[in-house]
């Protein structure tokens, strides 16, 4: 059977660092096998950094002004050939899904991340955006592939006959490894990390409340070091400051690409307690930063909230709990450092579940399987 051709079009691609850009761009790397051709439309940016392994796929970047950067999109996908013999792959359902509708390509899928298909407390989108707009360009995309089942559910509420597949992310194993060469100084001492967008959504303020209730042998043996930036930085700067145990907490900063595995693979347990709520956009879709550092052989910790139930599997390299539930989620750190040996099993189960189930590789073959089906 011939090859058919792939549009990859996201206006989130690297050097953009967000979790859509190396979405995409793993979708670049994984599906070239598959098609004879792939060109990436998406937006010039300042470049920041690069990613740690490159693609053959002919990328056209448009202007950075949207009223620019739109339009010549629009031009671009109107000159293309063959239109039926395309996929194309969307990143983001707005305006990227619509610019490939009007430009008339036909077998058009949707990536779905999660926080695009919430309303949060916009009478616009609760009243028009979703209901209308949203309703209408995901009945007539071929399928939104969403990165979890929590997402696939949100699209389904505003879509009920939306052709929808959840298909949760992956991460490079190959990358993301453990580094046995790394000694850490003290075994006593777990450390715990956090590497996020610094949002108050994201609960940094709830793990120190957790770390603060626990008793002071236990305060005694951890260290927490939090990676990111983002507008709650100052607010979280300033609990620490007032909590009892700042001298036992690290910020980072934010950690380029090429330096997490290093600095994942110097803690020993990764935790992010994500909240959700009603009338708001924010929450976790899926959770990359919990399979990076399983991958590297650190167990994640999570709340059983939004798509991290696709991230972590209870108890198989990581552990969940119900979100605000202080006392789960300090039986848990108990048990981490009071039990050497669970922390250790859970570690492998960690890197062994990756490398089972959650490779960029198997991600892709199950993808090209969805959009030639």
């Amino acid at each position: 059977m011939q090859k058919r051709n792939l549009l990859i079009l996201s206006y989130d691609y690297p050097p953009s660092t967000g979790g859509v850009a190396r979405l995409c761009h793993e979708i670049t790397l994984g599906l070239a096998p598959y098609y004879s051709t792939i060109k990436v439309f998406t937006v010039t940016i300042p470049v920041t950094s690069k990613p740690h392994n490159t693609v053959s796929a002919e990328i056209t970047r448009f202007p950075a002004k949207r009223i620019q950067c739109e339009i010549a999109t629009l031009s671009a996908i109107r000159k293309i050939k063959d239109k039926d013999s395309y996929d194309v792959l969307c990143g983001v359902w707005h305006p990227e899904a619509l610019l490939a509708y009007i430009g008339g390509m036909k077998n058009i899928y949707i990536l779905g991340h999660g926080a695009e298909f919430l309303p949060g407390a916009s009478k616009f989108k609760t009243h028009f955006w979703l209901p209308v707009y949203a309703k209408w360009i995901l009945k007539k995309s071929k399928k939104i592939i969403t990165n979890s089942h929590f997402t696939q559910k949100l699209v389904q509420g505003i879509q009920p006959i939306a052709n929808t597949k959840a298909l949760p992310l992956a991460v490079d194993h190959h990358f993301f490894k453990p580094q046995t060469s790394i000694l850490k100084n003290d075994t006593s001492i777990i450390r715990f990390v956090t590497v996020s967008r610094i949002l108050k959504f994201k609960g940094h303020d709830f793990v120190l409340k957790a770390f603060e209730s626990l008793p002071e042998n236990i305060q005694s043996k951890i260290e927490w070091h939090i990676a990111g930036t983002g507008p709650y930085l100052e607010d979280l700067k300033k609990l620490i400051e007032a909590s009892p145990l700042k001298s036992n907490i690290y910020l980072h900063g934010f950690i380029p690409d090429k330096e997490l595995p290093n600095f994942y693979n110097t803690k020993d347990v990764f935790i992010l307690t994500t909240k959700q709520e009603n009338k708001t956009n924010q929450v976790e879709g899926f959770g990359l930063v919990f399979l990076e550092a399983q991958s590297c052989g650190i167990p994640a910790i999570g709340t059983n909230t939004g798509g991290i139930s696709d991230a972590i599997e209870n108890d198989n390299g990581g552990w969940l709990f119900e979100q605000n539930n202080l006392t789960a989620l300090n039986k848990i750190i108990t048990s981490v450092i009071k039990n050497p040996t669970l922390l250790k099993e859970q570690s492998i189960k960690a890197r062994n579940r990756v490398v089972k189930n959650c490779t960029w590789q198997l991600y892709c073959n199950k993808l090209y399987k969805i959009l030639s089906a």
